[in-house]
């Protein structure tokens, strides 16, 4: 069983409006809406990949039941702590005649003590039968910025290891518990060390230096230039072969959920890599965030180049 975590779900509505101006009235002909947020990204893809999956976090009002209710469609077990207030709407306006994305994002609920509480509780409940946790995308309000660092350190008791992938105050204060993976892209990377990266020998030294205080696996996605996996004894790079790009929101997170499912089935870092990278290119290929064809991820995976630093 694999548990990914989702403490800001969102309903997620993506607009398709050619020549988009702010300031006009438009008339959308094409909408994609779906349950969305990087967790729930996750565990979609996890589960159309054939793996039993756990979804737990925070959800209220009428759009966290829709949500709830399409996971469970998918046959996803799901583990909400209700609380006051509604779940987010994320709208995403993308402009295929120009080439760019609008984003207009709600905060989401806040999370009280108690509601922490509560989910402290189902948290540690999925951890006594999960193979993988995965923490992924930012905080809600009301929630502190180290509370990743508190779920890794839980989850130390009961040998599950922990993929985490956020940014900001979320990743640096996370990182501090040592999480078993890393995945941020290069700009949350970057953002870590508060240096833009540029070329792979920087790449490289701050994976490096983050593998030296005890993080595991140290991975950075680069979009369609792959992706960089290193641990202390070794290095990998990842080269994606080029796709037609239909949409590549949540492409990310289908890395994450190749990755954990690769992790869940106790194969090689090399082919939890590649599996990564088949899922990624897969998602681009459909209009809504945060889906796979599991055909296509196993034809795409023998496309996969897989290139050793060390």
């Amino acid at each position: 069983m694999i548990t990914s975590v989702a403490l800001n779900p969102a309903l997620d509505k993506i607009y398709f409006v050619d020549n988009f101006e702010p300031g006009k009235m438009y008339r959308v002909r094409e909408m994609v809406k779906s349950a969305g947020g990087k967790g729930v990204n996750v565990a979609r893809v996890s589960r159309m990949m054939g793996e039993s999956i756990r979804l737990i976090g925070f959800k209220g009002g009428e759009a966290g039941n829709w949500l709830e209710l399409q996971l469970k469609k998918l046959g996803v077990c799901t583990g909400f702590v209700e609380v006051c207030g509604e779940t987010r709407t994320n709208n995403n306006i993308i402009d295929r005649e120009r080439d760019n994305e609008t984003e207009v994002l709600e905060l989401g609920p806040f999370i009280s003590g108690e509601d922490m509480e509560r989910f402290m509780t189902v948290y540690k409940e999925a951890l006594a039968d999960s193979k993988v946790v995965v923490l992924s995308g930012g905080l809600p309000q009301g929630v502190p910025a180290n509370y990743y660092e508190t779920l890794i350190e839980a989850a130390k008791p009961f040998g599950v290891p922990v993929i985490l992938d956020t940014g900001g105050e979320a990743l640096s204060e996370g990182i501090k518990a040592k999480p078993h993976v890393i995945k941020p892209n290069l700009r949350e990377l970057s953002n870590l060390v508060q240096k833009e990266l540029k070329d792979m020998g920087e790449i490289l030294e701050v994976l490096r230096r983050i593998n030296a205080d005890g993080v595991d696996i140290a991975m950075v996605s680069m979009g369609e230039q792959g992706a960089i996996l290193s641990t202390k004894d070794s290095c990998i790079r990842v080269k994606v072969p080029s796709v037609a790009v239909v949409n590549t929101i949540g492409s990310g997170d289908a890395m994450v959920a190749g990755f954990a499912t690769g992790l869940a089935r106790s194969e090689t870092l090399e082919e939890c890599l590649r599996l990564a990278a088949a899922c990624g290119m897969s998602n681009a290929r459909f209009l809504e965030i945060g889906v796979v064809d599991k055909n296509e991820v196993e034809t795409q995976k023998g496309r996969v180049e897989i290139e050793r630093i060390f």
